[in-house]
């Protein structure tokens, strides 16, 4: 599997997390998603936790399940040719096909002096589930909505 810097930053705002995914399993690899509005950039990636290091997992949290996911969301502004993360406000709903909501617990990672929002929720092998975040920067008015399909997990 090839990965390119787009997909590596999108996996994650901090180094460990982008190590994490270089290291991962190709069964493991970040799926990454991107959604432009004007001058800000919505980014969110899913990753199964089973093969995040196991130092990333205690010190965030993250369940060893063979079934747990990991979302990352940063959100990004523009500005001279370069992009900055920036803080915002998030909406995050997950739902299978039969229209049933799973929890996806987002929080705030500052890391490096970027900041990002990773939440771990929990999957059925194959299962789809489509996602929508909304994304309320604190320094702007517009909204960014991104919505996305993902599947994890073995059969």
């Amino acid at each position: 599997m090839t990965f390119t810097t787009r997909s590596i930053t999108t996996a994650a705002a901090t180094a460990a997390f982008a190590a994490c995914v270089l290291t991962a399993a190709p069964r493991a690899a970040a799926q990454a998603h991107v959604q432009e509005s004007g001058e800000y950039v919505l980014r969110a990636s899913t990753v199964s936790a089973e093969n995040l290091p196991q130092a990333m997992r205690e010190k965030y949290g993250i369940s060893t399940d063979r079934n747990t996911a990991v979302l990352n969301i940063t959100v990004q502004r523009k500005t001279g040719g370069a992009a900055h993360n920036v803080t915002a406000r998030l909406e995050v709903s997950a739902r299978n096909l039969a229209g049933l909501e799973t929890s996806v617990d987002m929080r705030e990672v500052v890391a490096n002096d970027l900041v990002s929002y990773m939440g771990a929720y929990s999957f059925l092998p194959r299962e789809v589930l489509d996602f929508r975040i909304t994304a309320h920067p604190l320094e702007n008015q517009q909204a960014i909505t991104l919505e996305f399909r993902d599947r994890l997990g073995r059969l």
